[in-house]
């Protein structure tokens, strides 16, 4: 019979948890069949809580791509806002970036096409403004074809990779890169942009960002080279380190 009561009071908090829950999201404008996120942190360094909210209103119903995306900070009964650019599945991480001892924000979401990249922002909101920190940029590598099916990536301060493509020559002699072996005329190859950008700690440096970027080849369903890199903020972004990584053909 106790248990029984038991069970009929934790279904009656939960209930009562839940309209709470759902009168506190339709007061705050939440979309009801959007993207919410929600976190509670000191980010405005004013040692209170703050809440960080990141909203998409979807662009049909049931749609997974936002063609709206608000990042909002509340704080003390002030709301701060910042505009993202449209996409899919934002992600939210707290985390002190460039080391002033209040929490920053990052969000990255994800965009449209068949890279599946990312574009990433990363603010302070000390003393109730919001400062853009920017993100780390893509790592200084060049990258070209070479004759025999052979591809160069010359990272600064490090030895050059030759990476062998004859497992796609069927595709870029179709595509008129290569004529027997040879290529029809110099071509270079471009970095995407992160397929992912997390925090990370780094030793003796405090907390930093390591990201994933691909060189492509033909398009985006063709990366070359995998590119790891970490990244430490003091008044921008250093490269601390790099791993690069063949991608072999699936």
């Amino acid at each position: 019979m106790k248990k029984l009561k038991l069970l009929k009071y934790s279904v009656l908090v939960l209930s009562i948890f839940l309209s709470y829950q759902a009168v506190e999201a339709h007061d705050k404008n939440f979309p009801e069949d959007g993207t919410y996120i929600s976190s509670k942190r000191d980010v405005t360094g004013d040692k209170k809580i703050d809440i960080i909210q990141v909203q998409g209103t979807p662009f049909d119903k049931g749609s997974k791509f936002l063609k709206e995306i608000e990042l909002r900070v509340e704080s003390n009964r002030k709301s701060i806002s910042v505009p993202l650019e449209a996409g899919y599945k934002p992600e939210l991480s707290l985390v002190d970036l460039n080391k002033d001892g209040t929490q920053d924000v990052l969000v990255t979401v994800l965009t449209e096409g068949i890279e599946r990249t990312l574009k990433c922002y990363a603010y302070t909101f000390k003393d109730g403004k919001a400062k853009d920190l920017d993100v780390p940029p893509s790592v200084p590598i060049t990258a070209q074809f070479l004759d025999g099916y052979k591809a160069e990536f010359k990272i600064e301060g490090k030895k050059p990779v030759i990476v062998d493509v004859s497992s796609r020559k069927r595709e870029y002699e179709e595509l008129g890169i290569y004529q027997d072996g040879m290529l029809n005329e110099s071509t270079e190859l471009l970095v995407h942009s992160y397929t992912s950008l997390k925090p990370k700690t780094i030793f003796g440096k405090g907390k930093g960002l390591s990201g994933v970027q691909y060189i492509m080849g033909m398009d985006g369903r063709d990366p070359l080279l995998e590119i790891k890199s970490v990244w430490s903020y003091n008044n921008g972004w250093k490269l601390m380190k790099t791993v690069v990584k063949p991608v072999k053909k699936k």
